[in-house]
């Protein structure tokens, strides 16, 4: 039996639009997550509380929207052939949400402990998040446009390597700040979770802008 081809477009909109509203949201996590390490970087944990609530309230949302995109490719059947490229970028997604959760955690951790951490590695911390943001959004530009040019999309996508490049090479100029310090081994540890995490967000939008190239070859 032969399904219109209109009805296989009409599936895939509806799956784009619903991963394309899950990287709204995280975006805005990590913008949540810039927000809080700028004050970090400050020495001001003031509104620390303020963004791990908003940060959390954010991640919840991004598992909604993935559990949308679930029940629309359960109930399409196989008539969406690449349905689960639109759910390894889905997963994918949500993982960047999930390190947005996890370095915000470690500031708070940071903040409670009212650690005493030196200005040159909060401001490469910041720097880091900066330069994370700018590859988040990167992302989703490049699935924004996936809507209208594939063309376009494929071309943005390089954006993404690059941004995430620079966050590579930040993470590793600051892990060795960090290491080299004079702190104790406690703020150590948990300095370099943060610096990970961050790193991590950066990883996982390479990840995702390779599923997206996937996809923008499939539509």
């Amino acid at each position: 039996m032969a399904f219109p081809r209109e009805t296989e477009a009409q599936i895939r909109r509806a799956a784009l639009d619903i991963c394309q509203e899950q990287i709204r949201k995280v975006l805005d996590a990590v913008r949540e997550l810039t927000n809080m390490v700028s004050d970090f970087s400050e020495s001001s944990y003031k509104g620390v509380d303020e963004h791990l609530s908003k940060i959390t309230k954010l991640k919840e949302e991004t598992v909604e929207q993935k559990r949308l995109l679930l029940g629309e490719l359960a109930e399409s059947g196989m008539l969406l052939l690449n349905r689960e490229d639109f759910l390894r970028l889905a997963v994918q997604i949500g993982e960047i949400a999930d390190y947005c959760e996890g370095a915000a955690y470690r500031i708070a951790y940071i903040s409670r402990r009212d650690m005493k951490i030196n200005d040159d590695i909060r401001a490469s911390l910041f720097n880091m998040s900066r330069n994370v943001l700018k590859t988040v959004t990167n992302l989703r530009e490049t699935l924004f446009s996936l809507a209208y040019s594939r063309q376009r999309a494929l071309d943005l996508a390089r954006n993404v390597e690059i941004a995430e490049y620079v966050v590579d090479e930040l993470f590793r100029e600051t892990e060795v700040k960090i290491i080299d310090s004079k702190m104790d081994c406690s703020s150590i540890i948990i300095l370099k979770e943060l610096a990970q995490f961050l790193e991590d967000i950066a990883d996982k939008a390479e990840d995702a802008i390779d599923s997206t190239r996937i996809l923008a070859l499939g539509v």
